[in-house]
């Protein structure tokens, strides 16, 4: 199954040494697809304990890697923002159940999905719903047979969280 994904645009500010505010030129965001249903468009990123004066988030974030995994999952103390996007799911086709080490801010931009946890409990969450995920085992599924479904989320690596680790369910 072939989808197309809508791209992301995104807009970094940054500032002069004279206190003047401008737009960074910045390319698409790097994206990954782990399967044909689902694509992860990597935003942005940003170190723990950071100086914006010194701009040492924006040089964290550039030295990501523009291929191969990103930096979907934040360590102790840094943050990571990411846009999922899920294609339509016509065969109902469900999501992976896993656990990151991250306390994350989730909006739904768009569509309906099923937020599933390791306990069976399930909630339907839709556009303008927030979900404050916290390091969880959880999946992620596309209800609609024919409409994708977007969110948004900002992951803030918790205490001893390692980048990139992610934990999957053993059942």
């Amino acid at each position: 199954m072939t989808s197309s994904f809508p791209s992301t645009v995104r807009h970094i500010t940054v500032n002069s040494p004279d206190g003047t505010s401008s737009f960074l030129d910045t390319p698409p965001p790097p994206t990954n697809s782990p399967n044909p249903l689902m694509q992860i468009s990597y935003i942005y990123s940003n170190p723990a304990n950071f100086s914006i004066a010194e701009n040492t988030d924006l040089k964290y974030h550039e030295s990501a890697p523009t291929t191969g995994p990103i930096r979907s999952f934040a360590p102790a103390g840094a943050s990571t923002c990411v846009v999922l996007d899920f294609a339509p799911n016509p065969t109902g086709e469900e999501g992976f159940m896993h656990r990151t080490t991250t306390l994350d801010y989730v909006f739904i931009m768009d569509g309906e999905l099923e937020l599933a946890l390791d306990s069976g409990e399930k909630r339907i969450v839709r556009k303008g719903d927030v979900v404050l995920q916290r390091e969880c085992m959880h999946s992620w599924k596309n209800i609609s047979k024919t409409e994708p479904a977007r969110f948004a989320a900002v992951g803030l690596g918790t205490a001893g969280a390692v980048e990139g680790t992610m934990e999957f369910s053993k059942k």
